[in-house]
């Protein structure tokens, strides 16, 4: 049974929807990142399984028990805020010991004292107990509303971008703590955000959200493999998915104002508008002619240390892809490069759903 099922999930602001049908689980020990652009509906979500925003429509179980409606302090859930939301009068301390404190989940002071210092340890903020919260930065006051989370053994931890006011080492050092949380407590977690380097770095399975809808729920390497939808080949990558809007007829595909013709296996039976996908490793890049290779331009290139990512131009369309640095290509550069009809993905131009698969998510 799952720890959380969240079974249709509507709701709106207003005349404007920001959840249409959201489903998703979280099993024991198992964290899922809610991966998505902002205004995708994560926030919102969130909210509703921790009953703070009250759902239009559809059904929250919780081990199996109808929480739709009842009282936040009945889901034993925590929530981490993006914003924070510490006691501005309290000190970090008192900020952290905060629930252990509440009537509902009041535990012994040596106990408080206890968790409130393991927890501030493992987040490096030890040194900032004392102080009150307006004498604290940005990022160690999102430190301090992580740890006030990892005091508490809830059912579910809900983090709704809460490492997005942190460096990039303390960021890998909490995405260690959220894993050994996993490890040694079998904590499960639901983890919102719109980076998908962090999500990939945490979670077991990956739902990709965009427009209030749940894309695909699936562990990268399936989200890979096997994309149900082209919104997953926008969101995860990096660089992400090449995507070509293009035309099938009579079993294969032409790019839109010109440029290869493919015949991938989707094709075949297909017609009208598609988008052609292909992740960048999939495609042949090279700096001289050779037959089967199309031309193209370098646009810009983007030094990273070990390699380079360069965006290659031909005609409409575009796509990046990271290169060695002993592939020459400067910016400007003429280049030529090949899409794998055997690589490539093709959806549905109107509805964006993955073609010649009868498989969705």
């Amino acid at each position: 049974m799952s720890v959380l099922a969240v079974e249709g999930l509507t709701k709106s602001h207003g005349r404007r929807p920001a959840l249409s049908g959201v489903s998703l689980t979280v099993d024991r020990g198992e964290i899922v990142a809610l991966l998505g652009p902002t205004g995708a509906g994560k926030t919102t979500t969130l909210g509703c399984i921790a009953g703070l925003v009250a759902p239009d429509g559809g059904r929250i179980l919780m081990n199996g028990r109808d929480v739709t409606r009842a009282d936040p302090r009945e889901r034993d859930v925590t929530m981490v805020f993006e914003g924070f939301n510490l006691l501005p009068l309290l000190s970090a301390y008192d900020n952290i010991a905060f629930p252990l404190r509440s009537p509902v989940f009041r535990q012994p002071a040596a106990e408080v004292d206890r968790r409130v210092r393991k927890a501030a340890a493992d987040l490096r903020i030890g040194h900032l107990l004392g102080r009150g919260v307006d004498q604290l930065s940005g990022g160690e006051r999102q430190r301090v509303a992580v740890a006030r989370a990892l005091v508490r053994e809830p059912r579910l931890y809900l983090l709704d971008e809460p490492l997005s006011a942190l460096d990039l080492k303390l960021r890998e050092a909490l995405q260690e703590e959220l894993r050994g949380l996993q490890r040694d407590r079998q904590a499960s977690i639901l983890y919102a955000t719109h980076d998908f380097h962090g999500a990939a770095a945490v979670a077991d399975r990956i739902a990709l959200i965009a427009g209030g809808r749940i894309l695909q729920a699936a562990p990268l390497e399936r989200l890979i493999a096997d994309p149900a939808h082209v919104g997953v080949g926008r969101l995860i990558g990096s660089p992400a998915m090449a995507l070509f809007a293009a035309r099938a007829e009579g079993g294969t595909v032409a790019l839109a104002g010109g440029g290869p013709r493919l015949a991938p296996a989707a094709a075949r039976g297909a017609a009208g508008a598609v988008t052609l996908g292909l992740w960048p490793d999939d495609i042949v890049l090279a700096a001289a002619p050779a037959d089967g290779l199309t031309e193209g331009e370098v646009y810009a290139t983007d030094f990273r240390g070990m390699d380079r990512a360069v965006q290659v131009r031909f005609g409409p369309h575009a796509f990046r892809k990271v290169v060695p640095l002993a592939l020459d290509l400067a910016q400007g550069a003429r280049c030529w490069f090949a899409l794998p009809a055997a690589a490539a993905f093709l959806f549905d131009g109107t509805t964006g759903l993955r073609l010649g698969t009868g498989e969705q998510e």
